[in-house]
């Protein structure tokens, strides 16, 4: 296929939400984070990219220190994926 032609990939709500959930299963160390946010965040037990998705922000930012929590959240973009916020939807 030429580089210059972009075609457009179609899966169904189920499919996609099979492949979320195997992402939020991945280890932290698949996200791009210095060491020290990443030795820092596996001492409070972030250990997946699911339970950083799923953490409201405010509860991040008080767990990690704003530096951190916001590194997280942009290594989470860069990697395709966005926060639930399912905690926050709930106050």
């Amino acid at each position: 296929m030429p580089s210059s032609s972009h075609g457009t990939v179609s899966i169904s709500a189920e499919t996609y939400a099979r492949l979320l959930s195997l992402a939020d299963q991945a280890p932290l160390d698949c996200l791009p984070l210095t060491s020290r946010t990443l030795a820092y965040a596996k001492t409070l037990g972030y250990n997946q990219i699911g339970q950083i998705r799923s953490t409201p922000n405010n509860r991040l930012f008080a767990d990690l220190g704003e530096d951190r929590a916001e590194e997280l959240q942009r290594a989470l973009y860069d990697f395709g994926m966005r926060p639930t916020q399912a905690g926050e939807l709930s106050d």
